[in-house]
């Protein structure tokens, strides 16, 4: 699979990438350091609407949009995903693209089947099977065990590395393989690990972390980003 170049939207000193740095900086930049620092520390998002909103661009080389009537987003939720899907076409150029479901509709507001999904900083994203396959649909193996484990944590990584992710939501028993397997190939320290998938049962987790438990998130992450100042 060859990488496509996408359109560049939007690229503020905001959104630069420490992807040349070691692991340790690079954690820093990209998540909260401590409980009092707001994790909203960035701007604000409207809730409830989206204005200014813009189509996912296509680039099925890369990634595949499910409803493209559905794929409407603030500029940040855009960037994002671009620049991920660009980083996971050239780490894993054999992966299969990874699929893109419900953003937001033109103008946002409610969406059938979403609580959330309403303001254009929501996403929903296909996880890697084996092989780094991916699954347009329900998958008749999900399972756990099925995981492409370093696929889906380069794919976290990629997004974390925009320092735009305010929580990524994922069923508890894909969290703790993929984070076992951050700690047991040496991609994180058991400390850095913590940060990102932070213990469930920590009074601070929603404070310190980033990637939650959520229910019926077994086949797919549920991406919300920040949104830069300035609404």
């Amino acid at each position: 699979m060859s990488s496509a170049v996408l359109p560049t939207l939007l690229v503020p000193a905001l959104l630069s990438t420490a992807n040349s740095q070691p692991m340790g900086p690079w954690l820093d930049g990209a998540l909260p350091v401590a409980p009092d620092a707001p994790i909203e520390r960035i701007g604000a998002c409207p809730e409830g609407y989206l204005i200014r909103g813009i189509q996912l661009p296509l680039a099925p080389d890369v990634y595949t949009v499910w409803f493209p009537d559905r794929a409407w987003g603030r500029a940040e939720i855009i960037e994002v995903i671009t620049r991920a899907a660009e980083e996971m076409a050239w780490l894993l150029p054999e992966a299969d693209p990874i699929i893109i479901g419900d953003i937001s509709t033109r103008h946002g507001g409610e969406l059938r089947g979403h609580i959330t999904h309403r303001s254009g900083i929501d996403i929903d994203i296909s996880v890697y099977w084996l092989g780094a396959t991916t699954y347009l649909g329900d998958n008749p193996e999900a399972s756990p065990m099925n995981l492409d484990l370093e696929a889906n944590w380069l794919l976290i990584r990629s997004m974390l590395d925009t320092g735009m992710i305010e929580r990524i939501l994922l069923d508890q028993r894909n969290i703790d393989r993929i984070k076992k397997y951050t700690i047991e190939s040496g991609a994180l320290t058991t400390a850095e690990a913590e940060r990102i998938f932070p213990d469930p049962r920590s009074r601070d987790r929603y404070l310190t972390g980033v990637v939650h438990h959520a229910p019926d998130h077994q086949e797919h992450m549920h991406v919300r980003t920040l949104c830069w100042a300035g609404g």
